[in-house]
C-alpha cells in the first residue's frame, strides 16, 4: 500500500464512520425519546441490563483480535498462526455459550438482588447477557479480520446496521404490551445479524481451521499476552461503572440515565474516533518504513481533533439544556449533569485516540497498558471513596468514571502537543 493509498483508506474510513455516526445520532435523537416516553426511563434502564457483560469482550478475546492484525501485517507467512487464532476464538465462544446455559438452568443470578424483575424474566436476562458476551467475542475477531484486510469501512457499515436494528426494534416494541423478554431479544438478534454480515465479506475462515502446533500457539500467545492486558482494561472500564449502578443502586431510572448518557457520549466519541481507527493497522504495517511521515499525519490529526472537540462541546453545551428539558422533563437536571461529565471524559479519549493507536501499532504496548492501568486504579480509588462515604449515586459514579477518562486522554494529548518522541529516534 503506497502512501497515497494510505490517505485514501483513511478518507474512506472517515467518510463511512462519520455517515454511520451521524445517522446513528439522528436515529437515537428521534427514537430514544419516543421509546422512553412509551415505556418510561426505568423500563428503558432495565432492558439495557442484558448488555452489561457484552462489554467484557476485550477480556475474553484474550488479545486475539489485535494479534490477528499484527500477524496479518507481517511479511512472512503467518497462515498457521492466523488459523490458531480463529480456532482459539471459536473454542472461547463455545465455552461462554456453555456457561450461559449452565447459568440459565442452574438459575444463577449475576445481576444482583436489587433488580426488580420476575424470576423467569431475570433468569432469561442472565442467560442472554452471557450469551451476548459469547457473540461479542466472535464478532470482535471478525471485525479485526476485516480491519487487517483494510476493510474497516465495512465494519463501520456493520455498526450502522446494528444501530438501526436495535433502535427500531426497541421503538416498535415500545408501542406494544409485550413483556421485557421480547426487548431482551433485540440485542441478541442484532449481534447474530452482525456476525452474518461480517462473515459475508470474509473468506470461509472457520472452514480452513487446522490443529496448530505447539510453536504456532507459542507465537500467538507471545503477541496476545500484552494485547490482552489492554483489552481487559478497555473492557472492564465502562461496564464496571454500569455494573456498580446495577448492583449497588439497582434503580431502573438510575440505570436508564447512565445508559442514555453513555449512549450519546459514545456516539460523540465515535464521530471523532473514526478518524483514528485506521492508525493501528497502518502503524503496524509501516513501523519500519514510513513511521516518521505517519507520525506527522497523526499529530496533525490529533491537533485537528482537539479543535473540533472544543468547538463541538461548546455548541453542545449551548443546545443541551433545551434539548434535555424538551425530551426528559422529569429527570432533566440529573441527565444534564451525568451527560456533561460522561461526555467530557469521552471527548478526551476521542481527541487522543490516534496517538494511542499509533503507539499500539509500533509495539509500545507496555506504555499503553500502564496508562490505562493507572486510569483504572484512579477510578477504583474514587469508587472506594464514594462507597465508604456512602455517597453512592449515578452522578458520583459517573464523575469518577469521567475523571479516569480525562486522566488517560490527557497523557496522550500531552504526547501529541510536546512532539518529543524518543521512540521515533530509536526507530
Amino acid at each position: 500500500m503506497e502512501f497515497n493509498q494510505i490517505k485514501n483508506y483513511i478518507a474512506k474510513n472517515v467518510y463511512s464512520g462519520v455517515v454511520k455516526t451521524a445517522i446513528s445520532f439522528i436515529l437515537s435523537l428521534v427514537v430514544v425519546p419516543i421509546t422512553i416516553k412509551n415505556i418510561g426511563l426505568e423500563t428503558y434502564g432495565l432492558i439495557s441490563i442484558v448488555t452489561v457483560f457484552s462489554s467484557f469482550t476485550g477480556v475474553l478475546d484474550l488479545g486475539l483480535s489485535k494479534a490477528l492484525i499484527t500477524f496479518q501485517g507481517e511479511k512472512r507467512d503467518t497462515t498457521k498462526e492466523l488459523s490458531s487464532i480463529y480456532l482459539i476464538n471459536l473454542i472461547i465462544f463455545l465455552l461462554i455459550t456453555f456457561l450461559a446455559l449452565i447459568i440459565f438452568f442452574a438459575n444463577i443470578n449475576l445481576l444482583g438482588s436489587k433488580i426488580e424483575l420476575g424470576s423467569e424474566t431475570l433468569s432469561y436476562a442472565n442467560f442472554i447477557s452471557i450469551f451476548l458476551l459469547a457473540l461479542g467475542v466472535l464478532n470482535n475477531l471478525l471485525r479485526a479480520s476485516l480491519e487487517a484486510n483494510f476493510k474497516l469501512q465495512i465494519v463501520n457499515w456493520g455498526f450502522l446496521i446494528q444501530s438501526i436494528i436495535i433502535n427500531i426494534g426497541f421503538l416498535i416494541l415500545s408501542f406494544t404490551d409485550l413483556s421485557l423478554m421480547y426487548f431482551f431479544l433485540v440485542p441478541l438478534i442484532t449481534s447474530v445479524t452482525a456476525i452474518i454480515y461480517h462473515l459475508s465479506f470474509l473468506p470461509p475462515i472457520y472452514s480452513t481451521i487446522s490443529i496448530p502446533s505447539k510453536n504456532h500457539l507459542i507465537n500467538v500467545f507471545k503477541i496476545t499476552s500484552d494485547f490482552f492486558k489492554i483489552g481487559a482494561l478497555n473492557s472492564i472500564h465502562l461496564p464496571l461503572i454500569k455494573y456498580a449502578i446495577i448492583f449497588l443502586i439497582g434503580d431502573g431510572s438510575a440505570i436508564g440515565i447512565f445508559e442514555l448518557s453513555t449512549k450519546l457520549s459514545v456516539l460523540a466519541n465515535n464521530l471523532l474516533a473514526y478518524v483514528s481507527n485506521p492508525f493501528f493497522s497502518l502503524s503496524a504495517k509501516f513501523k519500519d518504513t514510513n513511521l516518521k511521515n505517519l507520525w506527522t499525519i497523526i499529530r496533525k490529526v490529533s491537533l485537528g481533533l482537539i479543535t473540533i472537540t472544543i468547538l463541538g462541546y461548546f455548541i453542545f453545551y449551548v443546545l443541551e439544556k433545551f434539548i434535555i428539558n424538551y425530551f426528559f422533563g422529569e429527570y432533566s437536571n440529573e441527565i444534564f449533569l451525568v451527560l456533561n461529565f460522561t461526555l467530557i471524559g469521552y471527548l478526551f479519549i476521542a481527541a487522543s485516540e490516534s496517538i494511542q493507536k499509533f503507539f499500539l501499532g509500533i509495539g509500545e504496548i507496555s506504555r499503553v497498558t500502564k496508562i490505562k492501568f493507572c486510569g483504572m486504579i484512579l477510578n477504583g480509588l474514587l469508587l472506594l471513596g464514594i462507597y465508604y462515604s456512602k455517597n453512592i449515586s449515578v452522578l458520583s459514579l459517573s464523575v469518577s468514571f469521567a475523571i479516569s477518562l480525562i486522566f488517560i486522554g490527557s497523557y496522550w494529548l500531552f504526547m501529541a502537543l510536546s512532539n518529543n518522541l524518543q521512540v521515533l529516534k530509536e526507530k
